[in-house]
């Protein structure tokens, strides 16, 4: 590696392209470390904080994560969620082997949020999966849904650890048309961190869906948790054209 230092462009700038040149090689492999900030800095002639600065942008952007007292280590390559399609289609596109353990199935009386959320009487129950979502056997996210038994009578007889998209599509014949998201970052749980075997301080993303069927029936809410360091959601926004 060399730093031009007569270069328009920033120390900290060429380090990062440099580090992001050997991700994208294959030099420096997803969950490797690499060099610390005094190698870094010795190599290339170029300060700690300029090393820093450089680490910390990639460390932000996901590219990286440190592991207190152990260094900073390169992610995995990113699941980019960017339409409605399901997890496992996603995991699918991306070349990878998407897998499910179920953690829990359950018919249960709902809570009166999740009751307001789906519009349902007071005397309505729900199914309540909550799932581990895996790509290649990784941990990606922790997904719990809440599904209106009305909609979907006798869900049990279905092997849970295969695509739900698919069952109430080819199953109960509802044809998912959009969703309502909310998405933010947040500290790991103790359950999320193990679960999802979190490395260091690594955030995750919160996801809040409501799908809605192409008849505008409100098939079901789910609560979701996913990794930062291997997950991203793209979302487009239109303009309403205000002027």
């Amino acid at each position: 590696m060399h730093i031009d230092k007569n270069s328009p462009v920033p120390a900290y700038c060429q380090l990062k392209n440099l580090i992001l040149e050997k991700i994208n090689s294959g030099e420096y492999s997803a969950g490797s470390p690499i060099p610390s900030e005094r190698e870094l800095s010795e190599t290339l002639n170029i300060s700690r904080m300029t090393v820093r600065q450089a680490l910390n942008q990639l460390t932000s952007e996901g590219i990286l994560y440190r592991v207190q007292g152990k260094g900073t280590f390169v992610s995995n390559a990113k699941i980019e969620q960017r339409n409605i399609m399901s997890f496992s289609e996603t995991v699918a596109k991306r070349g990878m082997i998407p897998s499910t353990k179920v953690l829990k199935f359950e018919r249960i009386k709902p809570s009166d949020d999740i009751r307001n959320v789906l519009m349902l009487a007071e005397n309505e129950f729900v199914y309540d999966l909550k799932r581990l979502r895996l790509a290649n056997n990784i941990p990606v996210a922790i997904e719990e849904s809440y599904i209106p038994e009305r909609h979907c009578p006798n869900l049990e007889r279905f092997d849970l650890q295969q695509s739900l998209y698919k069952i109430l599509r080819e199953e109960y014949h509802h044809n998912i048309a959009y969703a309502d998201n909310l998405v933010e970052a947040a500290k790991a749980s103790a359950e999320s961190k193990k679960l999802l075997e979190i490395p260091g301080s690594v955030p995750v993303l919160r996801i809040y869906i409501q799908y809605y069927t192409d008849s505008g029936i409100k098939l079901y809410y789910e609560e979701s948790v996913y990794r930062s360091d291997n997950y991203k959601y793209s979302i487009r926004i239109f303009s309403n054209n205000i002027e």
